[in-house]
């Protein structure tokens, strides 16, 4: 297994120094803290006989959420499905992972699983730099390179280790990612910015490679076979794209088939068939992702409420937007806009 020599003195000088978030011996001050960046909602659990004494540090940059841990304790970190999250963990020292029956001592980057829990030991000292984005984002970055949708949304599943390629790379370039944003002055430099978080979001992508087979089935033909499989028959491309652009409105799958001049079974049949997925599936995604960008903007949090992303994402049951919403971000849509307002 390729390691990484993580020895820089991360206890004197933590990743992130002189962007401090939280110092507490507070379980709950240290996990919002870091739920602030990353969405993923976990719980802490201390050792017995342990006082945990936490710092946090990060920043949003772009999309990505980047946060350095460090609990001063042993304690285990109990994370949710990350859902429509996709969050990558770099262990600063030896940690102890276990998700979906699998054990291991990871000392190389890892994802958290979409479908099932993940649960951590980091070093108490070192701790972890932890990265999170929406898996949008990362479909869109597979999209643009590939040049048509996905046959279906990025899913991490840890039925067998979530372990990162290329681990040395991904590393040291995060971790030189982190050196570079303590220059505030350069992060000003808007092109340098953007360039910075293109940079991230394609070395993140280059890691999960092995694990979006799901998404990515059809490599290896040739291109015109390649564009059929991922993306189906342009009836199917159009119906996506309309759901995207029309999802605010009162759309039925009814009327997405009638717009693309087929009948709603054939349209169930090519969603199962390209996209491993449902109409009415994929529609509530595109709302879902949609309410969490409007909750999540703090430009427009302090006028916004959760009925207004609700009805503005095309949910008209706001109980329902609540649930499907909790159990996709596992946390609730109120949550998600209380920290965009802070």
């Amino acid at each position: 297994m390729t390691t990484v020599d993580y020895r820089h003195g991360f206890a004197d000088a933590p990743l992130l120094g002189s962007r401090p978030l939280a110092r507490s011996t507070s379980p709950r001050a240290i996990r919002d803290a870091v739920d602030g960046l990353t969405g993923e909602h976990h719980q802490l659990l201390l050792h017995q006989g342990t006082r945990l004494d936490g710092a946090v540090h990060g920043l949003q940059l772009g999309p990505l959420g980047i946060v350095h841990v460090a609990y001063g304790a042993g304690l285990t970190v109990d994370s949710p499905p990350s859902g429509r999250r996709v969050v990558v963990v770099i262990p600063l020292g030896p940690m102890f992972v276990e998700s979906c029956e699998n054990r291991w001592v990871a000392s190389t980057p890892f994802a958290l699983s979409s479908r099932h829990r993940t649960q951590m030991a980091p070093d108490p000292v070192r701790g972890a730099l932890v990265a999170a984005t929406d898996a949008g984002i990362i479909e869109a970055q597979l999209e643009s390179r590939l040049g048509g949708p996905l046959r279906s949304p990025v899913s991490l599943s840890s039925e067998r280790p979530l372990q990162l390629a290329a681990p040395a790379l991904v590393s040291a370039a995060w971790l030189e990612a982190c050196r570079t944003l303590e220059d505030r002055q350069l992060l000003e430099d808007g092109i340098f910015r953007q360039a910075l978080v293109a940079s991230l979001l394609a070395n993140m992508t280059l890691g999960l490679a092995p694990h979006l087979t799901a998404a990515l089935s059809g490599a290896g033909q040739g291109p015109g076979e390649r564009a059929v499989a991922r993306s189906g028959p342009d009836y199917v491309r159009a119906a996506r794209r309309i759901m995207e652009q029309r999802c605010a409105e009162e759309l039925t799958v009814e009327a997405v088939a009638a717009a693309v001049g087929i009948s709603p079974r054939q349209l169930h049949a090519a969603f199962a068939e390209f996209l491993d997925t449902t109409p009415s599936q994929l529609l509530r995604e595109i709302r879902l992702e949609r309410a969490r960008a409007l909750l999540q903007d703090p430009s427009g949090a302090h006028r916004l409420t959760v009925a207004a992303a609700a009805t503005g994402s095309g949910f008209s049951h706001l109980g329902r937007f609540s649930a499907y919403y909790l159990q996709r971000y596992g946390e609730a849509p109120s949550a998600t806009l209380a920290r965009a307002k802070s």
